[in-house]
């Protein structure tokens, strides 16, 4: 069963994104105890190991820039790395470099500097700032103390994503014009069978709910009300002590929960407002996240992050999904990049999107010996020359260790409603379904990003982990 959700969490990265992948393998020689892997093979280092120190991993840079293709000189103290139009210069001591990408150079600062060591006099660089550079995805496998890097530059290969980019831009477009106001509703069902939950009867729940809001191109404000009085046995501390009294007055408090989202990209901030959470935690209700932090702690810079809205690329997109996806097993940390690759391609790729009438439609099936079947199926709809909307469709069939697996969904956008339509059955487990539909108008109305007059917010510990 692990197989096959390893599996699905590869493939499904694919729906995710549409609701908004031989060289030869080398002998390792690691005096340090520390492995490497590019591309899912292992680096030789012959005359220098990798090094941890100062909390960091350290690789001699020749060996693993080449290995990627890149360039690499040094000068006195100065370490310049090349590859295509990627420019990546070092200075040894100094936890300053400069990134150059196309026309354009920032300056980054490094939490550690580049060294040279006195046994070998090899120039030793961070590993995950210097392959990060270059677009690389780096993780650790702790177990086999090995680097992983997978070059993502390489898996997508030459494919090209206009069709996706129109249908994109298309919708960018038509929210530029206006705010928009949003509205719908949503629905939760689980039912769960009383062979997991020990109890006579098979639990059924249900969460119904409202959204409404309004948002711009850079500010949102998002309020949910949902009945979750269904939960309130799962809420109650001692269910079974409570009268019946208690249990309806729990279920009356559950029948109408708020929460609400308010968000600007322009200052960073972000503030959710949880009531049902101050019940137990004391507070306003009110929290605060500093976006600009969490993007930073991620390496990455979110006004920049916030040009790419007008000059979209999914390509770009999916480059820096591939990037950041966490790697920590060494045995699978490639293929499951691979695999994901892949399904891109396969689902979006104007290669794959084969026109009939006003629509063009791809398809990515995945059978291995009848153990697991998975399908999806991309349709974007074409009007008067534009791109206007996208439709994903999913079936899974998946059996392993005597458990069957069986979920389809369905996700609708363009400019005017969204739409996702989910069933999972797991026979004799549980059962899960979700539907979502919601609809978007212009408005002249603009989002309150700020907290209300004298609120104080509690700051979220995201607990952010760097890895080497």
């Amino acid at each position: 069963m692990n197989r096959i959700c390893k599996r699905l969490g590869a493939v499904g990265s694919a729906a995710a994104l549409a609701a908004t992948l031989a060289v030869p393998a080398l002998a390792a020689e690691n005096t340090a105890g520390i492995a490497v892997q590019l591309d899912g093979q292992n680096v030789a280092f012959t005359d220098a190991a990798p090094v941890a120190k100062s909390g960091r991993t350290f690789l001699p840079f020749r060996a693993v820039f080449e290995a990627m293709g890149v360039q690499v000189t040094s000068e006195g103290k100065e370490i310049t790395a090349v590859r295509g139009d990627t420019t990546l210069h070092m200075t040894i001591g100094s936890s300053t470099a400069t990134l150059t990408q196309g026309d354009k150079t920032s300056t980054i600062s490094m939490d550690v500097a580049p060294y040279v060591d006195s046994a070998t006099w090899r120039t030793y660089v961070p590993v995950r700032f210097a392959a990060e550079a270059f677009g690389c995805n780096v993780g650790w496998d702790q177990d086999d103390q090995t680097i992983l890097i997978v070059d993502v530059d390489k898996l997508l290969g030459d494919a090209t994503f206009t069709k996706m980019d129109q249908y994109i831009s298309n919708l960018y477009e038509k929210q530029a014009e206006q705010n928009q106001a949003t509205d719908g509703t949503f629905s939760m069902g689980l039912t769960m069978d009383s062979s997991l939950t020990g109890t006579e009867k098979d639990v059924e729940m249900k969460v119904d709910g409202t959204v409404t809001g309004v948002s711009s191109m850079t500010a949102a404000q998002l309020a949910m009300e949902m009945d979750l009085s269904d939960l309130a046995t799962l809420v109650a501390s001692d269910p079974a002590a409570m009268t019946a009294e208690q249990l309806a007055e729990l279920k009356n408090s559950l029948a109408k929960t708020e929460l609400e989202l308010r968000m600007d990209l322009e200052t960073g901030m972000y503030y959710i407002y949880a009531p049902i959470l101050a019940q137990q935690n004391g507070g306003s209700g009110w929290y605060s996240m500093d976006l600009n932090n969490l993007f930073q702690m991620s390496g990455m810079d979110l006004s920049q992050l916030m040009g790419l809205y007008k000059d979209f690329s999914l390509e770009d997109t999916l480059r820096s999904t591939l990037a950041s996806m966490p790697l920590s097993d060494r045995d699978t940390a490639y293929s499951m990049l691979t695999m994901s690759a892949d399904s891109y391609v396969k689902l979006f790729s104007d290669g794959a999107l084969k026109k009939d009438g006003d629509t063009y439609k791809a398809t990515y099936t995945l059978n291995e010996g009848g153990v697991e079947n998975i399908t999806y199926t991309t349709v974007l709809t074409e009007r008067d020359g534009e791109i206007v909307s996208m439709q994903v469709d999913m079936a899974v069939a998946a059996s392993a260790e005597g458990v069957n697996l069986s979920t389809t969904a369905k996700i609708y956008a363009d400019s005017t409603k969204s739409t996702i339509d989910m069933k999972m059955d797991l026979p004799g487990m549980m059962n899960l379904t979700l539907q979502m539909d919601l609809g978007y108008k212009p408005t002249d109305k603009e989002p309150e990003t700020g907290l209300p007059a004298g609120v104080t917010a509690t700051p979220l510990d995201m607990g952010m982990t760097v890895m080497p």
